[in-house]
């Protein structure tokens, strides 16, 4: 039930004060958290923003390591396909000499 102002104004000055004396203070104490907070939001951002960087970072060596692995695949396979030919090729050489003498 909403208080008329005959009900209000026998407020005393000092009781006013005080009342007014609390909501300053939760009022002070309402703009440190909210400057506080605010300073964990932009610390969190900054975390974040690095945690994002390394990710990035770690995703283009991921692919860098996996381009490698697949040259180095490759050219172990041609080095195979050369070898293979080299030994056909000594022993066709093999074959020539041995059908020349």
């Amino acid at each position: 039930m909403k208080k008329t102002k005959e009900e209000q104004m026998p407020l005393a000055g000092t009781e006013e004060g005080e009342i007014l004396a609390r909501l300053h203070e939760r009022v002070e104490k309402a703009i440190a958290t909210i400057q506080e907070l605010r300073r964990e939001r932009d610390s969190s951002r900054a975390k974040l923003g690095q945690a994002e960087e390394k990710l990035r970072d770690q995703t283009d060596a991921s692919e860098r390591l996996s381009s490698l692995e697949d040259d180095c695949a490759r050219f172990q396979k041609e080095r195979s396909e050369i070898r293979d030919r080299i030994e056909t090729i000594l022993s066709n050489l093999e074959s020539l000499e041995q059908g020349g003498e």
